[in-house]
């Protein structure tokens, strides 16, 4: 499935609006929000490393606390990667993927046992691949990983976030159908 950029922004304007009065309420009985910035490596895997090497990454989040374990997060990672190293000599064009995912979220071990947490998360969104020269493809794509972090204050925490998107990519269009790539930030 390739959505278009208008029917994307229309599913992501149809998300937020659906998920912004549970979101309202929860802030509104005061939980916990968190805002997160992260920067990091992108690393692509699978067949879709040979269009793509590992690259630098930044992004952001939005994290709400929805009772003392499940949280609901709002992610978005911008990675930027060289083209892949071409058998004929050189690389290929400049790939850049923009990562944008829903997911909940678990504490296992939560912020206010310890100065340590560790949670898990699984979610859905989209991935866009920007390639340089040429177009650029969107499609839905599913989400897990974890965060681990230390709780430095009340307010700040250092966070190391390893996550894995999977996208259901056209072979057509990028050479496989599903297309791995590892946000790995901090």
């Amino acid at each position: 499935i390739v959505f278009s950029r208008s029917t994307f922004i229309s599913l992501v304007t149809l998300s937020v609006g659906a998920t912004a009065p549970a979101v309202a309420q929860a802030v509104s009985d005061g939980p916990r929000v968190t805002i997160e910035l992260r920067g990091g490596a992108n690393i692509p895997t699978f067949d879709i490393a040979d269009a793509a090497k590992p690259g630098p990454s930044f992004g952001g989040g939005l994290d709400v606390a929805l009772g003392s374990r499940f949280h609901v997060l709002a992610d978005a990672d911008f990675g930027f990667h060289q083209g892949a190293t071409l058998t004929s000599g050189g690389n290929g064009p400049r790939v850049n993927v923009y990562h944008f995912i829903g997911k909940v979220g678990y504490d296992v071990l939560p912020e206010t046992a310890v100065p340590w947490f560790f949670s898990v998360n699984a979610g859905a969104g989209a991935l866009m691949f920007a390639i340089d020269g040429g177009s650029t493809y969107t499609y839905p794509a599913i989400n897990v990983g974890a965060k681990i972090g230390y709780r430095l204050t009340d307010r700040f925490s250092l966070v190391l976030s390893p996550q894995g998107d999977i996208a259901f990519s056209k072979k057509a269009d990028l050479g496989t159908t599903n297309s791995w790539v590892w946000p790995f930030a901090a």
